[in-house]
């Protein structure tokens, strides 16, 4: 997963982790788990901020489906 990226465009929707928690209608805690690589991402939860994040799929592909990156 590519945490940066994903962050990037949190940041360019102008939300913040919150806010988008509260759009997808998962708990904050859980989404910071999600994004800091705790736990992953379920099929669900990615189609649910990609939609709030109008991703493309190739965005969807370089955020979710990315190798680590540091």
């Amino acid at each position: 997963m590519n945490i940066n990226d994903l962050r990037a465009e949190i940041a360019r929707n102008n939300l913040s982790i919150p806010k988008l928690a509260k759009l997808i209608d998962m708990n904050k805690k859980t989404l910071y788990k999600r994004i800091n690589g705790e736990v992953s991402f379920t099929q669900k939860e990615i189609l649910a901020i990609s939609r709030v994040l109008n991703l493309s799929p190739d965005k969807i592909m370089s955020i979710f489906f990315a190798e680590k990156v540091f």
